[in-house]
């Protein structure tokens, strides 16, 4: 109520158009976001974000049954919305129920969360300038897939949301540095470099290197009692994690691992004309792991057995680890380095990995008729679902990144290999090679 002189309300016809013109320049709050995060969320987050980094603290507990705590800041500069309505949605599935404090510069916030979301309001944001978020929360579990002794993460496609507050989707890439505070016989291996690892009383502290800018499902770290190999290959110097009891089955594999990697490598650099594009290269053999490989940079994910064969496997075992290799090192380049924009085109990376991979392999293994492979590897299960009632294109529409498992299949992994050789068939190898330098070398460290 404001000071001045008295006025008679003003009724009927008149009151009722006032109250109304007073009602319209009231902004109706947003309506909540959806589940998952669509693609109009996403878009609108992309305009208005830029430059973000991540600093994430864990403290990972000795027993499973225990959550496991974090502390974040997310820094980032923001252009205000023209409308002044909306709210800045952070995606945590877990919700504002397992938030602990946030602060908006410095300054305590309540965080309300609605469908897997924290919503801040603009009001607590600057017009234009930098932001930093600090969150204190307890950690999702599904994502990071914890066991007695070990846990991995697994964020494809969007599922760091369900372990800490982010944006998640693949074209706000950001530096992430990690902290971690482990059980004192636990190690971890992350995307950077570690830059400290020390014991602090019954708990041990690794921290880890800013990472190059990726895609939140790319950011990854495993920890738990590993054993450690250590090796050198043509040069290149490299580390791998496992959990394997045979020691003479990890020695009698250890060569031909670093050895495949490494050829791979060479012949990736060769034809992309880019060399490594990040600061390390490990990886982790993880037991039963959810998918053959997955391409984090400098931290790739092996399911074990693929990759530690008995002691007498079968040619079609030899040729798929080393299929499977190089895919996951084709990943490096086509999904690290260059990552689709939104999850449609997801095609564009697992494309160029089977086809890369097919390309790759040829040098490594020369007795073998590769023509007949490519086709016993793509064609059947390709035409398979292709001649289906249920095919579909190689590019599908996709609305919400909470449906993008369901676009990956047998038309992405083997038809599309298909149409792309057809492609080379019709370009030309050379050209088609300078076209995807160009992609590369236009696109580094950014969406397309």
């Amino acid at each position: 109520m404001t000071r001045g002189r008295y006025h008679k309300p003003v009724g009927g016809i008149a009151g009722a158009l006032l109250a109304a013109l007073l009602a319209a320049c009231v902004s109706a709050p947003p309506p909540d976001p959806d589940a998952g995060v669509s693609l109009e969320l996403a878009q609108q987050r992309a305009e208005r974000i830029r430059n973000l980094r991540y600093r994430l603290q864990l403290t990972v507990p000795s027993q499973r049954g225990e959550p496991i705590t974090g502390r974040q800041q997310i820094h980032f500069d923001y252009r205000f919305s023209e409308s002044g309505a909306e709210t800045l949605v952070v995606d945590f599935e877990p919700g504002a129920g397992q938030v602990r404090s946030s602060k908006v510069n410095g300054r305590e916030v309540e965080t309300a969360s609605a469908n897997g979301h924290l919503l801040l309001p603009e009001w607590v944001l600057p017009g234009e300038g930098e932001v930093e978020i600090e969150i204190d929360f307890v950690a999702g579990d599904p994502s990071l897939n914890r066991q007695e002794e070990y846990l991995y993460t697994l964020f494809v496609p969007d599922r760091a949301r369900e372990a800490f507050p982010c944006f998640d989707q693949p074209d706000l890439r950001a530096v992430f540095e990690l902290e971690l505070e482990l059980p004192p016989d636990w190690t971890a291996v992350s995307n950077g470099a570690v830059v400290e690892d020390g014991l602090a009383g019954l708990r041990r502290r690794m921290r880890f290197a800013p990472t190059p800018p990726v895609s939140t499902y790319l950011f990854a770290f495993a920890a738990g009692r590993f054993q450690a190999v250590d090796g050198v290959s043509r040069g290149r110097r490299f580390r791998f994690l496992h959990r394997e009891g045979d020691r003479d089955k990890v020695e009698r594999n250890r060569q031909d691992l670093l050895d495949l990697h490494v050829g791979a490598l060479d012949w990736l650099e060769e034809y992309t004309g880019l060399v490594y594009p990040f600061p390390k290269f490990e990886f982790v053999l993880l037991p039963a792991f959810e998918f053959g490989g997955m391409e984090h940079p400098g931290a790739v994910f092996y399911r074990a057995e693929r990759l530690l064969l008995d002691e007498s496997p079968t040619r079609n075992e030899v040729l798929g680890r080393a299929a499977l290799i190089g895919h996951e090192t084709a990943h490096m380049w086509f999904g690290d380095l260059v990552t689709m924009r939104w999850f449609d085109d997801v095609w564009t990376k697992e494309v160029f990995a089977n086809f890369m991979a097919a390309k790759l392999t040829r040098p490594q293994f020369p007795e073998v008729d590769h023509e007949l492979r490519f086709f016993l590897s793509h064609y059947p299960s390709a035409y398979g679902v292709d001649r289906s009632a249920g095919t579909h294109p190689i590019r599908q529409e996709l609305d919400n990144l909470a449906e993008a498992a369901g676009l990956y299949g047998d038309i992405i992994y083997d038809k599309a290999p298909i149409v792309m050789r057809q492609l080379e068939l019709l370009m030309g190898e050379e050209a088609l090679r300078e076209g995807l330098r160009d992609y590369l070398r236009r696109f580094a460290f950014g969406n397309a």
